[in-house]
């Protein structure tokens, strides 16, 4: 290989890893009230892309369904602070969905082809906290009916 090659070789990789850092910044999105979520993971490649991301964000949902966890698509999402105040909200979240939360207790109240489930935790700012919620054990008689 010649130099001219290399370089371009060089220059081709930084762009294309320009444009992937670029394509997940794009991605992360700000609600009414000021708090910043990233949702995706459909397939290899987004999933590779939103793993670098997880630490900036104080909670990490990960989506899945069956006894082998296949990943859940087109969750809705209710998370409700302490007060029971709705303070984020978004239909059709993909399997991973990164969110923002100051310090505190929240509700997290998740719904996937109409089976709920709820969660409850309690948020540190100084560190990420990792939730998986999986739809093998869901028992939708003993949530109350909420609409999402």
């Amino acid at each position: 290989m010649n130099l001219k090659s290399f370089i371009i070789l060089i220059a081709l990789a930084g762009t294309a890893t320009f444009q992937l850092a670029q394509a997940s910044e794009q991605q992360v999105r700000t609600t009414k009230n000021g708090i910043q979520y990233l949702t995706g993971g459909i397939g290899h490649e987004e999933v590779i892309e939103m793993r670098p991301h997880a630490k900036k964000f104080t909670l990490n949902l990960i989506f899945s369904e069956g006894e082998d966890g296949h990943s859940a698509t087109a969750i809705n999402i209710n998370i409700y602070n302490d007060k029971n105040e709705l303070v984020f909200r978004l239909k059709g979240a993909k399997p991973m969905l990164y969110v923002n939360l100051p310090a505190g207790v929240y509700t997290i109240l998740a719904t996937n082809n109409g089976e709920k489930l709820r969660h409850q935790l309690t948020i540190d700012a100084s560190h990420n906290q990792k939730i998986i919620l999986n739809w093998k054990e869901a028992s939708p008689s003993n949530i109350p009916e909420e609409k999402l």
